[in-house]
């Protein structure tokens, strides 16, 4: 490809092109910034390999802050999960204390060919405060060499200038609402939970709060406690009320959407174990404009109300 410039703009022009193209040949987090306190869902973009070479690994070292770090499942990969122990246990969310957090996950045993790009998804908990960046250093692996993005920034230098820069994830200020347990655009989830169940099925419940002026749309939801999950509403057929799966749920614009036992709800079918109280599973809302966004769904006492629920929200699940 060749380029013809004419006039003083040419060398910006030229200058951008090339950091674009430097920028974009790093393993980035995308996206790059959630809510302080959130859960949060993002993926590790690899845009090459080293030099000509397939990439076969990749592993992210998790900085410290994070109490709660969940791997993507990818097809023809195998996932290795590194723990460290704490000298003083740490709050896990729901109520829950923990001593062991997750240091480094690593995929490996695929083929990502150079001419490739393809993401590695993560998803975990921010901290509560906002400010202070998250670097994750990443290692990647391939048939031939390695490359080691590990590089962190001084606090007057830009990311860009450097050659292996670790994936930088921002910490955003605030929670827009003490009840909303996940967000993404102007998708809100507020007060997610479940009742525990020991059957092959259960029924995730929320509400979906759009801050936007446009309707939206719920399309799917996913969880890796299940076999399949299911959009679902209750139908009266006569004196009788049965369970009826929808092809996707409204929310009209600045709306609000109930999931709630009797109405629309999230069917989890063929349950690997059972739901128990105090556990917590994760779960993928897919929206037709907002996109998508996992949250960590808290599992109340069986018959529970949805105000059991609520102590999620203040555990400031939010993505």
């Amino acid at each position: 490809m060749t380029f013809k410039f004419h006039g003083g703009a040419s060398a910006a022009f030229l200058s951008a092109l090339l950091l674009s193209h430097t920028a974009a040949a790093h393993v980035v987090a995308d996206p790059a910034e959630g809510a302080a306190g959130s859960y949060f869902r993002t993926a590790l973009r690899v845009g090459h390999g080293c030099g000509t070479s397939p990439t076969t690994a990749l592993k992210v070292l998790l900085p410290d802050g994070l109490t709660t770090v969940r791997p993507q499942a990818k097809p023809g990969w195998q996932i290795e999960i590194e723990n460290t122990k704490l000298a003083q246990p740490v709050d896990a969310g729901h109520g829950r204390k923990t001593d062991t957090v997750t240091s480094a996950i690593t995929w490996r045993g695929g083929n990502l060919p150079n001419e490739q790009f393809d993401e590695f998804g993560l998803s975990l908990k921010l901290p509560e405060q906002a400010g202070k960046p998250l670097w994750l250093k990443v290692i990647q692996t391939c048939a031939s060499g390695e490359l080691r993005w590990e590089q962190i920034p001084a606090a007057d230098q830009d990311a860009h200038a450097l050659e292996r820069p670790a994936a930088l994830i921002r910490v955003a200020g605030g929670k827009a609402d003490s009840k909303a347990a996940a967000s993404i655009g102007m998708m809100r989830i507020e007060q997610p939970f479940a009742r525990a169940t020991p059957a092959k099925i259960g029924g995730a419940f929320m509400t979906l709060v759009n801050t936007g002026a446009g309707s939206d749309k719920l399309l799917k939801a996913a969880s890796p406690v299940a076999e399949s999950v299911e959009l679902h509403t209750h139908i009266k057929e006569g004196d009788v009320m049965r369970m009826r799966a929808v092809p996707g749920i409204e929310i009209a614009g600045n709306g609000r959407t109930a999931l709630e036992p009797g109405s629309y709800h999230v069917m989890l079918i063929g349950l690997k174990q059972p739901l128990k109280e105090g556990s917590s599973f994760p779960l993928t809302l897919t929206f037709e404009q907002a996109g998508s966004v996992t949250l960590e769904v808290p599992v109340v006492k069986a018959g529970g109300s949805p105000e059991a629920g609520s102590h999620a929200g203040h555990g400031g699940h939010k993505h």
